[in-house]
């Protein structure tokens, strides 16, 4: 709710009152010769300043109902007719690998630069429908396609939480620790099937070679092609520094850093060629900023659709600031036969 006058042009007139508060009119009595001795007697009278006081006063209440004032607000009016977009994140064993420098000259591990980022993307994108699946060897949807982002990212945090604790206890994590791409996609997809949404999206975020050899192994390629049938694109993003290492302990526990081998790094030949059947591209990402770059470039290619629309909802308040003034005028108007005196 907020206050603001319809035409404060006319506040300008204010001025006159400020004038009539000023301006002292001469005196006639003080040509005759006994008006000073009279001045000096008798006692100085307030009735002059008394009057110009209630017309001043009245003048400019007329002039601050001429503003119009109105109270009120302004209503913002936004049409949701944005994307359905699922992030598809890999939760494999070899997101644990530290290669990625975090911006500050510090090492991150993969988890935490992509889910930083994602956390990012998911703010900047309010009026998208945001949902979030993660696969290793099996694949779950965390959180179905939502408005609510608060509950996205919470459930994004809440996931890192959770597969920290799994691997500092040496366990497997919360899907197994290898890469089924086909099933994260597939996964996804299920969450993708609303024909009114402006557009459908799934952004595929990976850091290893897909693992064919697991027993619920999908086939990436074919899960592309079933995206592309139920239009919806596919943005592929390859997380791992080729030139970086990793830290590992050594048998007296003390911290070695060592070269990645090819399997601890993305694919980005299947990568390429998901995101390509699938109407979309495929990006690679070897440090944070450089995934940032990569969300910033997805958030510009899908850019959300917005419909916005505003109006006033504000009343006219002049009505009382018009009888008053109207009152005081004419107050200073019956009076002023006795506020004649001396100013």
């Amino acid at each position: 709710m907020m206050f603001r006058f319809a035409e404060p042009w006319f506040l300008l007139g204010l001025l006159l009152p400020l004038l009539l508060l000023w301006w002292r009119p001469a005196r006639g009595g003080a040509a005759f010769g006994a008006f000073p001795l009279a001045a000096a007697v008798l006692r100085p009278s307030h009735g002059p300043t008394i009057h110009r006081t209630l017309l001043a006063l009245g003048l400019g209440l007329l002039v601050v109902a001429l503003a119009r004032p109105q109270y009120g607000r302004t209503i913002v009016e936004r049409d949701h007719a944005g994307r359905d977009l699922m992030l598809v994140i890999d939760l494999s064993g070899s997101m644990q690998i530290d290669d990625l420098d975090d911006g500050k000259g510090n090492r991150s591990d993969r988890l935490r630069a992509v889910f930083a980022a994602a956390d990012r993307f998911i703010a900047g994108r309010p009026d998208d429908r945001i949902g979030l699946a993660f696969f290793g060897d099996n694949a779950l949807t965390s959180c179905p396609l939502t408005h609510d982002h608060a509950t996205v990212r919470e459930f994004l945090e809440r996931t890192e939480k959770q597969q920290r604790e799994l691997w500092a206890n040496e366990r497997g994590g919360l899907l197994g620790g290898n890469t089924n791409l086909g099933l994260g996609l597939g996964t996804a997809l299920k969450n993708l099937r609303d024909p009114k949404a402006k557009s459908r999206v799934a952004i595929l975020i990976t850091d290893g070679v897909d693992t064919r050899r697991l027993a619920q192994w999908v086939d990436p390629l074919e899960a592309a092609r079933q995206a592309d049938r139920l239009g919806v694109k596919v943005y592929g993003i390859g997380v791992g520094n080729p030139n970086g290492t990793m830290s590992r302990r050594d048998l007296f526990g003390r911290v070695q850093t060592v070269p990645l081998s090819g399997d601890m790094l993305p694919d980005l030949g299947r990568l390429t060629a998901i995101a390509t059947l699938a109407q979309g591209q495929a990006f690679t990402a070897d440090d944070a900023k450089a995934l940032a770059e990569v969300f910033a470039k997805i958030d510009a290619l899908e850019p959300t659709p917005r419909t916005v629309r505003s109006r006033d909802d504000f009343a006219d308040r002049f009505t009382w600031p018009l009888i008053a003034g109207l009152l005081l005028i004419a107050l200073a108007l019956g009076l002023e036969p006795r506020l004649r005196g001396v100013s």
